[in-house]
């Protein structure tokens, strides 16, 4: 599943949301959306792990120099968060969000070598992001951004060997997305959202000390539920 199919998958949900929203025809607390929350989520994640061997014109470690693994799993994610909303006009919001979550998605692919495996998995991801949303009645739909941080792991091991190498460090990149809220009451709302992350480029260590190379680039997708408590 491509990134651009997630979006869209996303935002096919937030727009039925939207017509759910609308026919219930509920009027909005007068309390409005400003304030500080706390909640947590849980959802699927699709991690993507790509290890290509031997770039440098080196004989290849475990396949033919320029071999590239492609390192795709679906998992579940379990998380929390908490933010705080600027309720900037009867229908403007901007905030500031942060989360942790991690995400159980695996996924891994043989080598030329007999019983050598390259296993890619997301982990941990956080992030610090600004949100923007439009506010219809009692739900918010909004975009979001910004810094992520994560240890996305890619290791290269054989059945009873140590690891011949090895990603495991703490990554930063970026997380956009889209979602939608809704007020259940002044104190509880629940969410639906979409996120995506991207750790970019990083080379994971030859752990036997040959000089091989081993770049790599890892993201991840998550679609999760939320539940939050406004204080």
């Amino acid at each position: 599943m491509t990134f651009r199919t997630k979006l869209l998958s996303s935002a096919c949900l937030i727009a039925l949301s939207t017509g759910a929203v609308q026919a219930q025809g509920l009027s909005a607390p007068n309390t409005g959306w400003t304030g500080a929350y706390v909640g947590g989520l849980i959802g699927v994640g699709f991690g993507s792990n790509r290890m290509q061997e031997d770039i440098s014109g080196s004989p290849g470690a475990f396949s033919p120099a320029g071999t590239v693994y492609r390192l795709s799993g679906t998992g579940a994610v379990f998380g929390a968060y908490l933010g705080y909303n600027w309720q900037v006009s009867p229908t403007g919001l901007v905030g500031i969000e942060a989360d942790l979550t991690y995400n159980t998605a695996s996924g891994s692919a043989p080598t030329f070598t007999q019983d050598t495996f390259v296993t890619g998995k997301p982990q941990f991801a956080g992030s610090l992001r600004a949100r923007a949303g439009l506010i219809v009645d009692r739900a918010l739909f909004y975009v979001t951004g910004g810094l992520a941080l994560g240890n996305p792991s890619v290791s290269v091991d054989r059945v009873g060997f140590p690891a011949f190498a090895r990603q495991n460090s703490l990554r930063a990149g970026f997380v956009v997305g889209l979602g939608t809220e809704y007020m259940v009451s002044q104190a509880w709302t629940i969410r639906f959202e979409g996120l995506y992350y991207d750790f970019g480029s990083s080379r994971a260590a030859d752990l036997t000390n040959n000089g091989y190379i081993f770049p790599t680039r890892a993201s991840q997708f998550q679609a999760r539920v939320g539940a939050s408590y406004r204080f």
